[in-house]
């Protein structure tokens, strides 16, 4: 049975021709719900001070400077999907993302597959928006639109459409490309803000 890295970024525009990632997290579970190893997300300073939306993802320009660039968590990246069938909710926006990226890193083609959660939702007449779909599953959703909070639930979203009997589109295991380079270890978390 697949391993599945369910992941989701925050980024600073919707084209990924000019906007750039800020954020990145990765969960990687078993088809029952098993976890896999530790949960990964990181800060990625995007070489700008214009994060955008603030409202929505809440990320700071001044978190940026002290996290590591998309070059320096590419590699630590890679492992986190390396041998594992990519999860993402609206893969398109998300794999676009990671490709252009990859490109701008200067690490050549990043031939990324993924699974798409929507189709799944929608196939069984669920909601498409992440948040609606998980209240619709009874699945948790804290923190949402962070990278973290976002692809937790979406592993429990995803869990809960296979039991559901929704088929994910096939789609092989992740397999880095030669060009990847080693993992940094290099993270950045948010910091902890009272309320």
């Amino acid at each position: 049975m697949s391993t599945y890295a369910c992941f989701d970024l925050e980024t600073t525009r919707l084209d990924s021709h000019v906007g750039h990632v800020i954020e990145i997290a990765v969960v990687v579970t078993e088809h029952d719900g098993t976890p896999v190893g530790e949960e990964w997300a990181t800060l990625v300073n995007a070489g700008t001070t214009d994060v955008g939306r603030t409202d929505i993802h809440g990320i700071q320009a001044d978190w940026l400077p002290d996290a590591p660039s998309f070059a320096e968590i590419a590699g630590d990246l890679a492992a986190q999907l390396a041998g594992h069938v990519p999860v993402a909710h609206n893969k398109n926006f998300d794999v676009r993302f990671l490709t252009e990226e990859w490109s701008r890193a200067g690490l050549g083609k990043l031939d990324l597959q993924a699974v798409d959660t929507i189709p799944m939702a929608r196939a069984l007449g669920l909601p498409g928006k992440l948040g609606e779909l998980a209240a619709a599953l009874g699945v948790p959703l804290d923190d949402a639109h962070q990278a973290l909070g976002d692809t937790r639930a979406l592993a429990g979203v995803l869990l809960a459409l296979l039991e559901r009997g929704a088929k994910p589109a096939p789609c092989p295991p992740f397999d880095p490309p030669e060009s990847t380079p080693k993992p940094t270890g290099w993270v950045l978390h948010r910091p902890a803000i009272s309320h």
